[in-house]
């Protein structure tokens, strides 16, 4: 049971159906007795439920997993992304000192247009694992200052150093640690970055690369097509 932690899912409820219902029954299953906060745009039945209706940015991001924390009463708070498959072993494997927050590098993009897997090996927001009053503090600190927010391209993960600087926020402390099993995160056209992504005419940008390491086929989740067809409704 991990009564130490509260998840806190964010969606703006644009994934297919058929991926909602097959990344939430895994979601749910791994979350082993941990409470979910679920913060949407439209009601959802997945926890505790309240919606949001800001504007789309990395900085609501942010913002909305500040209000999820403030609403958690457990030491330690998780980000969940609608995007992002998880295993059980990332929510119960580790735990970051009260000083830092943790990211999960066991984390494979699935690219949906090309069915492959990739390892990144970035710290991703996804992957999030931190002491409650330590986020809390961190995204406060980033409010007061910016009380208007931040264009997307100042914003990112807590304690990321280039992002602290350009934010202009006090350095904090993390800590990168490797799951047994791996989460896999989509690479899609429905994401907040998805100007960088390819099919999306008549907008100029960068396509995103394929990482270090490249997989048809990974532990635990195995092919990429097979999961994949969650996502297109293909499945049977």
């Amino acid at each position: 049971m991990n009564s130490d932690l509260t998840i806190i899912f964010l969606t703006l409820n644009l994934m297919p159906e058929s991926w909602v219902r097959f990344q939430l029954e895994h979601l749910v299953q791994s979350a082993d007795g941990a409470r979910i906060i679920s913060i949407s745009r439209v009601p959802m039945s997945l926890g505790d439920n309240v919606l949001q209706t800001e504007p789309r940015s990395y900085w609501n991001i942010y913002m909305q997993l500040l209000r999820g924390s403030h609403m958690a009463t457990t030491p330690y708070v998780a980000m969940a992304e609608d995007d992002v498959l998880y295993t059980p072993n990332h929510f119960s494997e580790f735990r970051p000192k009260m000083d830092e927050v943790s990211y999960d590098h066991s984390r494979w993009s699935l690219f949906t247009w090309d069915n492959m897997y990739c390892m990144r090996q970035r710290i991703n927001n996804s992957t999030m694992i931190g002491p409650r009053e330590y986020v809390i503090d961190a995204l406060e600190e980033r409010k007061a200052r910016w009380p208007q927010g931040l264009p997307d391209t100042r914003v990112g993960e807590i304690a990321r150093p280039d992002k602290d600087r350009l934010m202009r926020v006090s350095p904090r402390k993390m800590f990168v640690w490797y799951c047994r099993n791996p989460v896999v995160q989509l690479t899609h056209e429905s994401g907040t970055d998805s100007g960088n992504y390819p099919r999306i005419p008549g907008r100029k940008r960068l396509i995103k690369k394929h990482g270090q390491m490249k997989a048809y086929d990974i532990p635990y989740w195995g092919k990429a097509s097979d999961v994949l067809k969650y996502y297109y409704g293909t499945e049977t």
